[in-house]
């Protein structure tokens, strides 16, 4: 088992490489790589040290760039590799040591990256402490960490890793397929009701022109009357029409007659939507049996272009692990109850909301108490916040899918771009905005809505726009703070 310590030690890391959420590779040296498999199962841990990778990268992104982060450029000094873990101790000169721990706890085994200047834990697989302290039962089998020295354990290790990544993605596909599937649901009982009222709104016709045939019937300032239905099928039919007492009612049937013409354009283009949504059910049905035939970056590919084509939330790139820090919101949340506000505040129902190009989400306040809101309420510490400077502009936060994952700078620029967009700045042809994490903004004491300090803050230079996908959404000019 010493073979793969002696032959880490002395490499420097330059990458690290997702295979599958509990698979990753340790990219070792520049080219020809050598790369360092760990694969973690619940008891049980196995490494192998080869020049290949078991599998192709995890085409969802990476849930490991911590990791990434903490040791790309740093030399393994010492490798050490027992039953009880692995253990690379790594440096460079002018930084501290970290060190990538593959520990067999007591009934688990655990992916510890631990360093920097207070020496703590910087990433662990559990982050949660383990429960049940104390001896083991009798015939407990205790975890235990394993090397595949040999071209047959090796395969064996690619394989499994293989397929607890197909078995993943299965999962994943299957889950972004039935939120797809659940949303276009949703859409269509509300166009089905959209449809229902629009057609009711066409009985305002006739009752308009019941009204006309028999004005003279009509008492003054009545609210309701009661009249012959000659569109019914019996002679005797009647019908109940309620009317505003304050009008005439030659004023009453215009007043019907508007509501039926607008019910008549409503109808025609809630039946288009319509349509089209049940054809995007359809189509997420023939999507539903294609996807699993497909490679999975085709897979990948094939269903975002589906989500975009269909008005739906795209997948989101980079960290996609579920990490549970904070307040974790799956979406805006809807605004307080009346009352729970300042009097004569407007609050939306819900943040104005934009997509980058790679799918991470945006948040716009549209006016001085809305950016309150998603500043210091909705969005979590380690999202990120941009303003305008110098000028008055919405308060923006992109929203990081978890506390690890990093923005490409595309990402942040398409962001910035945002901020710049929704402020008085929108027509210079470049802007300056500033950018940090929200833990470091904060609101002045007794300062009014709107209203923010921040430190740590950086800067871009970017063109104010919107993101193409939602470039059509740019014609509300609400700007705040």
């Amino acid at each position: 088992m010493s073979d793969l310590a002696r032959s880490v030690s002395g490499r420097r890391v330059s990458g690290v490489i997702a295979l599958s959420p509990r698979s990753l590779a340790v990219a070792l040296g520049e080219k020809p790589r050598s790369y360092l498999w760990i694969h973690l199962e619940r008891k049980r841990a196995r490494v192998a040290f080869s020049d290949r990778l078991p599998t192709a990268p995890d085409p969802r992104g990476s849930p490991f760039g911590a990791i990434e982060e903490a040791l790309r450029g740093l030399l393994v000094r010492r490798a050490t590799l027992d039953w009880d873990g692995l253990t690379l101790e790594l440096g460079s000169e002018g930084a501290g040591t970290h060190r990538l721990s593959l520990a067999a706890e007591r009934t688990r085994v655990n992916l510890i990256v631990s360093g920097g200047a207070d020496n703590g834990v910087l990433w662990a697989f559990h982050r949660e402490a383990e429960e049940g302290a104390g001896e083991a039962p009798l015939g407990f089998r205790p975890p235990q960490v394993e090397a595949a020295d040999d071209s047959a354990a090796e395969q064996a290790l690619a394989d499994d890793i293989a397929g607890a990544f197909m078995e993943d993605f299965r999962r994943y596909l299957e889950k972004e397929l039935h939120a797809a599937a659940r949303v276009l649901a949703r859409r269509q009982e509300a166009q089905e009701g959209d449809l229902r009222r629009a057609r009711s709104h066409v009985e305002a016709r006739r009752w308009g022109e019941i009204l006309l045939a028999h004005y003279r019937e009509i008492p003054r300032g009545a609210s309701r009357v009661r009249l012959p239905d000659p569109f019914a099928d019996s002679p005797e039919a009647t019908v109940d029409i309620p009317i505003d007492p304050s009008l005439s009612p030659h004023e009453n049937a215009a007043r019907l007659f508007q509501k039926a013409k607008k019910g008549e354009r409503g109808e025609r283009l809630v039946e288009t939507r319509l349509r089209q949504t049940r054809e995007k059910r359809t189509a997420l049905e023939a999507l539903r049996l294609d996807l699993p035939d497909l490679p999975p970056r085709e897979a990948i590919r094939s269903l975002r272009e589906f989500l975009i084509a269909a008005a739906l939330p795209p997948l989101p790139r980079g960290d996609t692990r579920s990490i549970h820090l904070g307040r974790q919101t799956a979406g805006a949340p809807r605004g307080l109850r009346p009352g729970h506000r300042p009097p004569g505040a407007h609050e939306s129902a819900r943040p104005r909301t934009f997509h980058t190009a790679d799918g991470w989400e945006v948040w716009v306040g549209r006016n001085n108490v809305d950016n309150d809101r998603i500043t210091h309420r909705l969005s979590n510490p380690h999202d990120y916040w941009f303003h305008v400077v110098g000028v008055p502009g919405s308060h923006v936060i992109l929203r990081r899918p978890a506390r690890s994952a990093t923005p490409k700078p595309r990402t942040l620029e398409e962001a910035a771009s945002i901020a710049a967009y929704f402020s008085k700045a929108r027509k210079q042809t470049r802007v300056p905005v500033i950018y940090t994490e929200r833990k470091f903004v904060s609101k002045p004491r007794r300062g009014k809505p709107g209203q923010a300090i921040c430190t740590r803050e950086r800067e871009l230079l970017v063109r104010p726009r919107l993101p193409e996908a939602d470039a059509g959404q740019g014609n509300e000019r609400e700007v705040s703070s």
